[in-house]
């Protein structure tokens, strides 16, 4: 027999999307499922829909408990869900997404036939459109190994995906972590640290999925739609403060005094560099960049983490993007799989080509060019003759062009299309992120050593 999967979904004023994540919910291959609607006060007719959905839920042989409150916020509504779960095992979703058909049946699944794992982490995708006109692209998360010993750390780092939604958990582990008594609802933002941190820091066993079985609906991405640099900082200020606060609140047998202190200096530094990219990247951000900056660096060097200290000076002769890299891969005792990268990049007699010119182009050309891994021409689907970026060229892609004397570097998160494309051809493939790991590590580390 299934084991009971209950699932909690706060819901407020999303009447556009939550049809879809219902029937998305209705498609899943797992059949033993107990929904939880915690409708936060919602007023633009998000009820009317729960109501209309109510019966085909138990048609489908779901048990349904709907919890109507006044409008608290989503830690309120995600913390009086918990409160109502019998299941055997938890997940919560979100009203704007969906779900693959199996995204229970998969975790939950792997949960019944192993009994010493106590959660499940799955992948994701963006998404746009709706009903047939839907267009997908699933994520390209950083990996997530079996065992990790700074899982914590990366997530207050942004380096693994800070979302509650990808995680399928064992009931019996979520009261051992005290999720449900140490949630902090005195906020109407993120709820992420208060379920994230305490699941990951009591060291329970994980099997991780690389499959897109969450679908993020990429109209409607909450902070990520800010376009101005006080908006976004003001996000970022409150979540250090929610980190902080779920840190201080793990039990000592769990986390010693010290390793609470290292966790919220780690989510210092990490809110220092989101403020900087937002500085660096947003149109009015310009004339925050150098405050942005000196807090990052008095946040590393204050903190002790790190035995080396840095300055403006190696923060502009290397390039933020390669130092930042740098602090968080020794923040999580990261060391790069790839090696070579650099060296095949260069050793090939063709061109050097770079795939994009949006944000991550925006953010990681300077750098390279700074290492004089400047590309002879970079392709973009919205390039028109004559253009140039950073000076480089800008053409439209031909990928019949390409021989394996090429070396193509994407400078995108995820694009199946291109990649797909890429495939068929006999060009070397890189990833910005492999060689942004090795500039740290060939040329930022022992520069950085001689330096201090």
């Amino acid at each position: 027999m299934q084991s009971k999967v209950s699932m909690v979904m706060p819901c407020y004023n999303k009447v556009k999307y939550i049809g879809e994540m219902f029937d998305s919910i209705l498609a899943q291959e797992w059949d033993n499922i107990e929904l939880i609607l915690v409708n936060d006060g919602s007023t633009d007719g998000t009820r009317d829909v729960i109501t209309e959905y109510e019966p085909k839920f138990r048609e489908r042989g779901f048990e349904v408990i709907v919890e109507d409150q006044k409008n608290a916020g989503v830690c309120a509504a995600a913390k009086a869900g918990l409160g109502l779960v019998t299941g055997d095992y938890v997940c919560m979703v979100d009203s704007d997404d969906e779900l693959d058909p199996k995204y229970v049946s998969l975790m939950a699944g792997w949960l019944d036939e192993h009994a010493d794992y106590d959660y499940c982490i799955c992948g994701g995708a963006h998404y746009m459109g709706s009903g047939s006109n839907k267009k997908f692209e699933p994520l390209n998360l950083n990996k997530i190994k079996d065992k990790e010993a700074y899982y914590t750390e990366r997530y207050l780092l942004t380096d693994v995906r800070p979302t509650v939604w990808i995680y399928l958990v064992r009931a019996e582990y979520l009261r051992k972590c005290n999720v449900k008594e140490t949630y902090f609802t005195e906020t109407k933002g993120s709820h992420e640290p208060g379920y994230i941190i305490p699941l990951t820091i009591n060291a329970g066993k994980y099997k991780y999925f690389p499959l897109p079985l969450y679908h993020f609906n990429a109209a409607d991405l909450g902070h990520s739609r800010y376009d101005n640099f006080e908006q976004q900082k003001k996000f970022y200020d409150d979540y250090f403060e929610l980190c902080e606060i779920a840190i201080n609140l793990l039990p000592d047998d769990v986390a010693t005094l010290e390793r609470k202190e290292n966790l919220i200096k780690t989510a210092l530094i990490s809110r220092s560099i989101n403020i900087v990219r937002c500085a660096k990247n947003l149109a009015n951000g310009d004339q925050y960049l150098n405050k942005s900056l000196e807090d990052f660096i008095g946040n590393v060097n204050e903190s002790g983490l790190l035995p080396y200290k840095l300055t403006l000076e190696i923060v502009g002769n290397f390039g933020f993007n390669v130092v930042s890299r740098f602090v968080s891969n020794f923040l999580t005792g990261y060391t790069p799989e790839k090696a070579g990268v650099l060296s095949s990049i260069r050793s090939n007699p063709g061109r050097i080509i770079a795939y994009g010119a949006g944000r991550v182009a925006k953010r990681i050309l300077p750098d390279f060019k700074n290492y004089n891994l400047i590309p002879n021409e970079i392709w973009d689907i919205k390039a028109c003759p004559g253009e140039h970026f950073y000076e480089i060229p800008l053409k439209l892609p031909d990928f019949n062009s390409l021989t394996k004397q090429d070396s193509m570097i994407i400078l995108m998160h995820s694009n199946k299309d291109v990649e797909s494309s890429l495939e068929q051809t006999e060009v070397n493939v890189f990833y910005f992120q492999d060689v942004l790991d090795e500039l740290v590590l060939e040329r930022f580390s022992e520069q950085l050593v001689k330096n201090n």
